[in-house]
């Protein structure tokens, strides 16, 4: 008798799992995702909820034309273009903090700097915070930028060890000469990110 009770059952709580999975798709919550090809950590600093926990999965760099059409659209049409196209841009990898979900990237880019330190930038189509509005704001006396997006650029030295600024302090700007989008300023802009560390893949080693 147990086993045709569990047996009719079955299909229904199916039903219930597959109606939970679909629901989490149409909210918009993301799940780790495997095959990430380089990770990132940090720790927040100067920001609500901080020590708040980050973390910078990526699938993949942006490829030339995705990168030039988005610093094109920034240094000619301004930040509104940008975010429109940004929120059209494949998903390159997740930003991952303590809120319930991640935030998807749409614009990664690395570039080896002169002194053999690395500037990496990425770009995701929501403000951090935007899950919990508590944390990602301005912890000091120095105003946020209310940008509808995030961009996130990290300084790195060749142990893969560094710092992170974001577009939450910094305003954002087309570096036209080294063809990505980046922080305005980035020296003088508060620091939003400590601890960060690179786990480099091979092929970044």
């Amino acid at each position: 008798m147990k086993s045709n009770k569990l047996l009719r059952r079955g299909p229904a709580l199916a039903l219930v799992v597959a109606g939970m999975f679909g629901a989490s798709i149409l909210l918009g919550v993301e799940t780790e995702p495997t095959g990430a090809i380089e990770h990132f950590t940090a720790t927040a600093v100067n920001v609500t909820g901080a020590p708040d926990p980050l973390k910078i999965d990526l699938l993949r760099w942006s490829n030339d034309s995705e990168r030039q059409q988005l610093v094109s659209l920034l240094s000619e049409k301004g930040e509104k273009a940008f975010a429109t196209e940004l929120a059209k841009g494949p998903t390159l990898g997740y930003i991952w903090t303590s809120e319930s979900a991640g935030y998807s990237v749409r614009y990664a880019h690395r570039a080896s700097m002169p002194d053999g330190t690395d500037r990496v930038v990425v770009a995701a189509d929501k403000p951090l915070g935007s899950w919990n509005p508590q944390i990602w704001k301005s912890a000091g006396s120095t105003k946020g930028n209310d940008y509808e997006f995030t961009v996130i650029e990290l300084r790195l030295n060749r142990r893969g060890i560094g710092q992170g600024k974001s577009s939450l302090f910094a305003k954002i700007t087309a570096d036209t000469a080294a063809k990505t989008v980046a922080l305005e300023n980035f020296a003088g802009a508060p620091l939003v990110l400590k601890d960060v560390k690179w786990e480099r893949s091979p092929n970044n080693s």
